[in-house]
């Protein structure tokens, strides 16, 4: 009897365990910090930082990085601040919050968590 308890617990308490997890090529190698295999960057609770990007991802994505803000008008104008992953998901550092899409007012609460410990 206890054992089946025990596997109907697992069983409702897994889809949210699931649904909690960062989604695609986005994972997190250390409390803090989330990259992006696919959009080769890592980011922070300050926002994007090519330290982590190099120190995770490698040379290459540091550099294609680096390409990016050249693009984007240099430093002075390309926010780190406010990013979206491959997956959807978009994050703005300022609000310490990761939303589902960029449209959406629903926040994501596996990437929060895992960027900003809430």
């Amino acid at each position: 009897m206890q054992r089946l308890s025990l596997i109907a617990f697992l069983c409702l308490v897994s889809p949210l365990a699931m649904s909690a997890q960062l989604k695609g090529a986005v994972y997190s190698p250390s409390p803090g910090i989330v990259c992006d295999k696919k959009a080769q960057f890592c980011a922070d609770q300050q926002g994007i930082s090519l330290g982590y990007t190099k120190e995770y991802l490698g040379q290459k994505a540091e550099d294609t990085m680096m390409g990016r803000i050249r693009e984007g008008g240099g430093s002075a104008n390309y926010d780190l601040t406010w990013f979206a992953f491959s997956n959807g998901v978009d994050c703005k550092t300022r609000e310490r919050v990761c939303r589902v899409s960029k449209h959406s007012d629903k926040v994501d609460a596996a990437h929060t968590k895992a960027l900003f410990g809430r």
